[in-house]
């Protein structure tokens, strides 16, 4: 037991990005999982206790993935008759929004049978708002808010987001609905979209959301540069943005056409930004022969990678979120991004020392075709692979031996009592410790699907499975 305490005390205080993080198995297997969003009611304590977290599945559904791990029966929405589901479309993404005149709104974007964008509202309605009901949308609520013609089938963009601390601000029952719009896709936006004006392709737009108004459910803000739903200009593909939650700053990670991949950056997100495509591919020039501002006007990458020299070949960037969790040491504000190729994470975080951004890429203990990060409403972050699985980003003390190796997956953890074990119908010999060594939970031969231990104190504990992978658990 030394050895493992001794092994765990090395770990603490290891300082680096690539020591310090790790991937927790959370929850089972979804069907192409693309965005992770929290819900939240204010007016629901019994909800808000199990934290869920709306998964999307690209072929039209949502599922509802609790705090413990365990999904909900029934799907919060489906709508795969209404979606075309292949390559890049489908649906794609999902914002929430705390309607405090009623029950709460929310907001998706997918591709429809017409192959277009399409930006619609749906009212929630759940039987038991003590958290004994099921949280579900409600199918006969929905109003079609946009649609935006695609020209090809590439490049839709697909996150949508409310900035929370914006909307706080607003009247009662509103909200700032940001949707991120593709270049409308081909290869190297032939038609210019995105620095044209007069379409909403390749763009960053911004609508004020009414869900207690009438059609078309939102109006065009007075500040919005054009006078239309467009925010900020210059954009390729951007898969996945996020506000930080602290400070409301806009994080867009950028898809590159064939060199680099872009992180941008905007601090209180101001107006009429042009993030540069496509004359410029992260800060390199690609194609200036028409419509392009001088380079003082345009608001480049703070952070960018190379597909073919920086490491293991990469080819799509998947944005994050700036870390404002309490489980990750020393990662307040760092963030999160990742790439679908290379199967790495990143972590970009600014040194008030240098003046400089500093970029670590990190191969995790579980590898995944990464399309999404998702952030609870504590601040914790969540990772999607396309193949179906959901990980927790966790400390990397949580993890001494790697429970994958063993092919077995346990969530959540830290838990408050209950652990799923997807152990394949095997059998297994259990033993956990507490932090003096001393044995307080022995099972052999054990094949159940989950292990009760919420008769334990609050505190860490190490489970060892089959005498061979330890697995450190936080009990709270």
């Amino acid at each position: 037991m030394k050895k493992i305490l001794l092994y765990l005390a090395i770990l603490i205080t290891i300082s680096s990005f690539s020591q310090s993080v790790s991937l927790q198995s959370f929850g089972p297997q979804f069907d192409n999982p693309v965005d992770i969003e929290p819900f939240f009611h204010i007016d629901c304590p019994g909800v808000n206790a199990y934290q869920p977290l709306l998964v999307v599945e690209q072929k039209g559904v949502i599922q509802v993935l609790k705090s413990d791990g365990t999904l909900q029966s029934t799907p919060f929405l489906d709508i795969q008759n209404d979606v075309y589901f292949g390559g890049e479309r489908g649906l794609l993404g999902i914002a929430v929004l705390d309607y405090w005149g009623g029950e709460p709104a929310i907001y998706i974007n997918y591709t429809d049978n017409q192959e277009n964008t399409v930006i619609a509202q749906y009212f929630v309605d759940w039987n038991g708002c003590g958290g004994t009901g099921e949280l579900i949308a409600d199918p006969s609520s929905k109003q079609i808010l946009l649609t935006i013609d695609q020209p090809y089938s590439n490049h839709n963009g697909g996150s949508i987001n409310i900035n929370r601390l914006e909307t706080a601000e607003m009247e009662f029952g509103k909200g700032m609905l940001y949707i991120g719009m593709g270049d409308g896709g081909s290869g190297g936006d032939p038609q210019n979209f995105s620095q044209n004006t007069n379409s909403l392709l390749g763009k960053m737009l911004r609508i004020e959301v009414d869900p207690s108004g009438s059609a078309p459910y939102y109006s065009i803000p007075n500040d919005n540069p054009y006078g239309d739903e467009i925010w900020s200009i210059g954009l390729r593909n951007p898969w996945k943005f996020s506000f930080d939650k602290d400070t409301g700053d806009l994080w867009i990670a950028d898809v590159g056409q064939n060199i680099y991949e872009e992180i941008n950056l905007v601090s209180n997100n101001p107006p009429n930004v042009n993030y540069g495509w496509r004359c410029y591919e992260g800060d390199v020039v690609y194609d200036t022969s028409s419509n392009c501002p001088n380079s003082s006007e345009l608001t480049f990458p703070v952070g960018t990678y190379s597909h073919s020299n920086d490491g293991a070949f990469k080819c799509s960037i998947t944005g994050g979120y700036a870390y404002r969790g309490s489980q990750l040491s020393g990662m307040d504000g760092v963030y999160f991004f990742a790439d679908y190729c290379s199967q790495e994470i990143g972590m970009l975080s600014y040194d008030t020392n240098t003046q400089t951004w500093t970029r670590d890429l990190v191969f995790p203990n579980a590898s995944g075709q990464w399309v999404t990060f998702g952030q609870d409403l504590s601040g914790e972050l969540y990772v999607g692979s396309h193949g179906g699985q959901i990980y927790k980003i966790t400390d990397a003390a949580l993890s001494l031996n790697s429970i994958e190796e063993s092919k077995l997956e346990i969530y959540p953890n830290p838990t408050s009592g209950i652990i799923n074990l997807d152990n394949n119908g095997e059998v297994l010999n259990i033993t956990i410790y507490d932090i003096n060594g001393r044995i307080v939970v022995e099972h052999e031969n054990y094949s159940l699907q989950q292990l009760n231990i919420s008769e334990l104190n609050n505190g860490i504990y190490f489970m060892k499975i089959n005498n061979l992978y330890t697995q450190k658990i936080i009990k709270n």
